[in-house]
Order: structure tokens, then sequence, then C-alpha cells
């Protein structure tokens, strides 16, 4: 089969043009908490008790980012954008499996994506704030920062949301990943990649949506994130110090 003809120079393909679509903090964002949540499953089943910890206040600092983002950031990042009414997100689940490229293509999250970052976001963000108040034997008798602010009735039940609820998580997360996948595969489409560089090539005729997202400073993007982690640290050292 004969490969399709390029502009050396740009990498696009007749009929293609390249579109800035994630700006830098989305995807600091993004990476950071893939890295954070493998950090946490992994130091769970070696038991390594300081990281895990570590990896958790590192995702309340990147949810607690995220949300403000949501409001503050590029166009296409805001929860305006991209959070839709149930009747668009299964229209637009209608038309996955045999839509065309110009149906199924937005210039951010699609209707069905956009609601799975706002449960990721919660999913993750429970998981987090619950191991603050957790107080458990099975980690070296560790408590969480927060626990002595709490009952024990609310620290039992702290435990059980963050025993249960992970595996809410993984499903989330593997739901994530699936659907990255077969757009991967099966539509041809590397949403991945475009989370990676940023950029993501579109038939010319959709280029012109894109060219209307209005991209926030990564500096604004950077120190927001900063003054989250800032926040959650100063949070955890007064309690531990308290």
């Amino acid at each position: 089969m004969a490969e399709p003809i390029t502009d050396d120079k740009s990498g696009e393909t007749p009929g293609e043009k390249k579109v800035k679509l994630w700006d830098f903090p989305v995807r600091l964002f993004h990476w950071a908490l893939v890295a954070a949540i493998v950090t946490s499953w992994w130091t769970n089943q070696q038991v390594m008790i300081d990281l895990h910890a570590i990896a958790g206040y590192t995702i309340l600092a990147l949810v607690l980012f995220r949300i403000i983002w949501g409001f503050v950031g590029s166009s296409n990042a805001r929860f305006s954008s991209f959070l839709t009414g149930p009747k668009r997100v299964l229209d637009y689940a209608s038309k996955v499996p045999k839509g065309s490229v110009a149906e199924l293509t937005y210039a951010g999250h699609n209707p069905a994506g956009g609601w799975m970052v706002v449960v990721l976001l919660v999913l993750v963000g429970i998981q987090a704030v619950s191991g603050l108040f957790a107080s458990e034997d099975t980690f070296l008798f560790f408590d969480g920062p927060l626990v002595a602010y709490a009952s024990s009735d609310v620290a039992r039940i702290m435990d059980w949301i963050h025993h249960t609820n992970i595996n809410l998580v993984y499903v989330a997360v593997g739901l994530h990943v699936f659907a990255a996948l077969f757009y991967l595969v099966v539509k041809r489409e590397n949403l991945i990649g475009a989370m990676v560089t940023g950029v993501r090539k579109v038939p010319a005729e959709l280029a012109t949506s894109f060219q209307a997202i209005r991209f926030k400073s990564p500096v604004l993007g950077i120190a927001i994130l900063a003054i989250c982690g800032v926040i959650v640290w100063g949070i955890v050292t007064l309690a531990r110090s308290g």
C-alpha cells in the first residue's frame, strides 16, 4: 500500500491541517495525574506509606488546580465548554461506531469525554480527601494528617470510602484508557499524541473551529498549580504539627 503524501515540513497530508488543541497546563495536569495515580497504586502494593501519602497529596493538589483551571483556563479547558446535557452525550455516543471524523471531532473534549473528566476528578478527589482523614492498621498503623480532627466514626467511614472508592477509580481509569485506544486503533485518531504535544491533525475544513480556542498563559497555569501545591502542603504540615 502506498504511503500517504505528506508535507515534509508540516507533516500534514493533503486535506489536513495541524491545529493547537491543548495548552501546556492541561497536558501537565494530565500526565502528572497519571504518574501520581500509578505511584499511588504501586506504593500501595509495596506498602511504601510515605510515598503513598505524597502521591495522594499530589493528586489532591492536581485536582484542586484542574477545578480552578476549569473556570479561568483556556476556553476549551473550561467546564462550560464541554459539559453538555444527556441528549448531546447520547447523540454523540450513537455516532461513535460509524460516525465520520467531522461528526466526532471537537475543539476540546467531546460530550462523553467531558463528563468522563468530571467523573475522574470527583473519584480521585474523593480518594485523596478520604486519605487525609483515614486511620488504618494495614499501612503500618498510618493515620492521615486530619484524622486527629475527626471522630472515630468519621475515620471509620473514611477508611471504608478509601478502600471502596479506589475500585471505582480503577474502573474509570480503565474506561478512559480503553476509549483512547479505541480511537487510536479503530477510528485512527491519535488523541494520546495530542495530549502529549498539544497538537492534532484534523481535516482542513474543521481547522477553523480550533482557531477559535482562546489559550491562557501557561505561566498563569503553572502559578496556579504551584499555589495549589503550597495550599495542600500547608494544610498537611499544619495538621501534623497541631
